[in-house]
Formats: structure tokens, sequence, C-alpha cells
């Protein structure tokens, strides 16, 4: 899918979602192209990259200015904003605001993002809101990523196995 049609089917779909909490991920967040200012509970997960385009900003720029930057979107869109990186920024548009730092370069691989919008979508379907489902899924991510693989080699997960 394109992002114009990417930005269609997001929008319709906002419309049938109101009040409910939406987590926005890849081409879905080009939907702030085009809808200014969202009037539900809203999560974009950007990486710099991503950043950079739905700004406006180049790239280097997001890097060295990231958290006013993500503040001024979070405001901006009336959104949670979660700039995705070594050094993670979550801030909301009242303000609250988190920092996440994680050296570990494994989860800077496809398909961690992807586990990651799984992680918070799942912790704001169970209520948490989405400044904390976005703070404790990058915590669930960092303790995944930091060691935990090698603590568990070798070991099942399935009953009756050792």
């Amino acid at each position: 899918m394109d992002s114009e049609g990417s930005c269609e089917f997001v929008e319709r779909l906002l419309r049938h979602l109101a009040g409910v909490p939406v987590i926005l991920d890849v081409l879905a967040m080009d939907v702030v192209l085009r809808v200014p200012r969202f009037d539900q509970p809203v999560l974009l997960t950007p990486h710099a990259g991503e950043m950079a385009h739905l700004s406006g900003q180049r790239k280097d720029d997001v890097k060295a200015d990231a958290p006013a930057l993500v503040r001024a979107m979070a405001v901006k869109h009336n959104a949670v904003v979660a700039l995705k990186g070594a050094t993670t920024f979550i801030i909301a548009p009242e303000g609250e605001a988190w920092c996440h730092v994680s050296a570990n370069a494994g989860l800077g691989t496809s398909g961690s993002g992807d586990v990651l919008a799984g992680l918070m979508t799942g912790l704001a379907a169970r209520g948490a809101p989405l400044v904390q489902a976005a703070a404790w899924g990058f915590s669930c991510m960092r303790w995944r990523g930091s060691g935990w693989p090698n603590a568990m080699a070798g070991r099942a997960f399935w009953p009756g196995k050792s």
C-alpha cells in the first residue's frame, strides 16, 4: 500500500475508533501530514528517519535536537510521540516525558519495531495510558535486548521439557 492509500485507510479507521487509543507505526503515521491534530488518544512511534519525513526536518537535525522536536510534534498533533533510537524520547502533549537509554544495537534490526508496536498495543488494550504503554514497551524491549537471550539460551519454554 502506498502513502496515499494508507492515509485514506487510517483516516477512515480513526473515525470508527473515536475515543479508542490508537498506536500508529510506519506508513500509518503519514496520516499526520493530512490530519493536523488528533481528537483521540494516538501514539506515534517514528525512528529518526520517519520523524524527519513527518516533520519536514533533516534527519541530522532530528538527532541534534530530538527532545524539542518530539515535544513540538506531540503538542502540534495532540499525540504521544515516541522517537525510537539508542536514546528514546517519549513525550505526551500535556508535557509528561520519558527518556530510555539503551546501547543495544540488536534492537535496531528489522522487525524489532513491529514487536515493540505489538507490545505497546497489548499494554494499551489492557488499559495502560498511551504514554505508559510506550514507556513499558520500551522497558520490555530494552530488557529483552540486554542479555536476556543469552541468559535463556538452551532453556525450553514448553511444559515438560528441560
